[in-house]
């Protein structure tokens, strides 16, 4: 069984690529700021002079801290929530063609993905105007990253295979989203939470990614092997959730597109 669905990904990897580039390129079509804009966006640009002026003992290099939070947070969120909708979106190609039904979620996610890396860019020439210094570790930054991804494709295929039967599950998903935003520490410190409390917030896989993105962005430093471990966890399960989930509910898409 699983040597067949290594075979069937293979067959459609070509597809994949095409699909991803495809839609990459419809989304910033014509977009001279493209990719960029996400950082340079007059909100964010706001909400970073706030907040840096409230958070600038606590937290050094305040821009870099809320900006490469939000760098996470925001892919994941808006990758989740196009795969999603991507079978739905995608109704049409489905009724057409013998295409494995995962690879539009894949595709989503992929997407915000490009998105994200390319974000690094502006990112990083923020971080080094306002002081933060080139370190080895800012290599290491593509292992949170990556883990992040895997958790998202995961997340992705699991509110795929009950958002494409339950239509309101964008307006549920959205709440979360909000809800989920103000228990991450994006835009705060983990400082302000009590100490005793704090190890609650290891159970959110946001946080997680973040803080280690963090440490090999800006804080110069390895983070803790217990974290680490933690944060791979949380990406393989959620994987294998999402998959298990999905391929459960696959045999009923096609009732309700």
């Amino acid at each position: 069984m699983f040597r067949k669905s290594i075979d069937e990904f293979m067959y459609y990897l070509p597809f994949l690529r095409e699909v991803i580039r495809k839609d990459f390129k419809k989304k910033y079509h014509k977009s001279v700021l493209g990719v960029a804009w996400s950082m340079l966006s007059p909100l964010m640009l706001v909400i970073t002079v706030i907040f840096s002026t409230i958070f600038r003992r606590s937290i050094p290099y305040y821009p870099s801290y809320w900006l490469g939070g939000n760098l996470i947070f925001a892919f994941v969120m808006d990758g989740a929530q196009s795969a999603m909708n991507s079978v739905i979106n995608n109704s049409s190609l489905i009724r057409k063609m013998k295409i494995p039904n995962y690879f539009f979620c894949i595709s989503s996610v992929t997407q915000n993905f490009i998105t994200m890396l390319l974000s690094l860019i502006p990112y990083f020439a923020v971080s080094f105007i306002i002081g933060v210094q080139p370190s080895p570790y800012m290599l290491m930054i593509f292992f949170p990253i990556i883990l992040a991804y895997i958790f998202t494709i995961g997340l992705g295929l699991f509110l795929c295979a009950y958002g494409t039967f339950l239509r309101d599950f964008n307006y549920l998903f959205t709440i979360a989203r909000r809800a989920w935003l103000y228990i991450t520490p994006i835009f705060y410190p983990i400082d302000i939470i009590p100490e005793n409390y704090r190890f609650m917030f290891e159970l959110n896989p946001l946080y997680v990614y973040i803080t280690i993105f963090r440490d090999f962005a800006m804080n110069n430093t390895m983070p803790s092997e217990r974290l680490l471990i933690v944060a791979t966890f949380y990406s393989i399960l959620t994987l294998i959730l999402g998959m298990m989930t999905f391929k459960e509910k696959e045999d009923r898409f096609f009732l309700y597109i």
